[in-house]
């Protein structure tokens, strides 16, 4: 008798325990933002809850647009400029939050953070902060280094605002006038200074060419530097074409009416043809065209070749 109530009370304590084990069951999935806006190359965390509490299991991310937003376990990374959703599901449950991606937020001073400056553009408050970086300065004096304007081509804009690093300084505004094409270009005719520019070619890792433009437009611009060997290339959504040669291009940039950044490496320009020698006398170090249309301008800033 004794043994048989024992056995009835160790059956109802396993009934017990067995309820008290039992995995509870998924009834939805929930994610802390329904809304989120991340700007391009920048990531922000996505937290999926699953309900009730207590209740497990797998979650799995998905984007409705890769090409906009990227997700993997909840870090969303923004690709390019528009929207996307990116869903949570767990089981038959789902969650979702529409992403905004923006523009991407560069910080222009990072720029100045490198060790060699040879500047073409520079305004005079940045020019002091860098200091002994500057190792040649190319900048226009009319003594030997000048802008020149090729057949009156272009003509003076109108340069006003904050300049590329925010300094309340002008920057190099041009405005293509009635002749049917465009031309300037930064000559230097001292070989002290064009001599420093050998150690570029020579070993040109971790050189850039730096270039901050802005424009509302969409036209293509063409950049070219002269050595004892040249290179040209375009800055613009597709090529240019220069009397049926077509010039392509290396870069292009947000034609939103602010400053944006145009990097590229000088080792790309040297593998173009960049070529730069001791004693090479009055040269071209960049030059630019910017097509033919009359009222086109080309607004420029903070231009020089740096090493980071």
């Amino acid at each position: 008798m004794k043994l048989t109530k024992l056995f009835i009370a160790f059956a109802a304590f396993a009934v017990i325990f067995a309820s008290c084990t039992k995995e509870l069951e998924v009834t939805g999935v929930t994610l802390d933002e329904t809304t989120l806006s991340v700007a391009v190359n920048d990531s922000a965390e996505l937290v999926a809850t699953i309900q009730p509490t207590g209740a497990k299991g797998d979650v799995t991310w998905t984007s409705s647009n890769t090409t906009i937003a990227t997700v993997v376990n909840g870090k969303v990374k923004g690709v390019k400029i528009g929207t996307a959703n990116i869903v949570a599901t767990v089981g038959t449950f789902t969650a979702t939050c529409a992403v905004t991606v923006t523009k991407e937020v560069i910080d222009f001073k990072k720029s100045l953070n490198g060790t060699e400056y040879y500047p073409l553009i520079l305004d005079g408050v940045t020019a002091v902060k860098l200091g002994t970086k500057i190792k040649a300065d190319l900048r226009p004096d009319e003594l030997t280094k000048f802008l020149y304007i090729w057949d009156n081509t272009f003509a003076a804009g109108t340069a006003t605002g904050p300049n590329f690093y925010g300094e309340v300084e002008g920057w190099t505004s041009l405005t293509v006038g009635t002749v049917g094409w465009s031309g300037a270009g930064f000559n230097v005719n001292d070989n002290a200074l064009t001599d420093k520019l050998v150690a570029i070619t020579n070993n040109p890792d971790n050189y850039y060419l730096h270039i901050g433009m802005k424009s509302k437009g969409n036209a293509i611009y063409v950049f070219g530097m002269d050595g004892q060997s040249n290179v040209k290339f375009a800055i613009g959504a597709s090529a240019f074409n220069d009397n049926g040669t077509m010039i392509q291009p290396l870069a292009d940039f947000d034609r939103d009416g602010e400053w944006q950044q145009i990097e590229i490496p000088m080792s790309t320009l040297k593998a173009n043809g960049l070529l730069y020698s001791t004693g090479m006398g009055a040269k071209n170090i960049l030059w630019f065209l910017a097509g033919g249309v009359a009222g086109t301008t080309m607004d420029m800033d903070a231009v020089f070749i740096y090493k980071k």
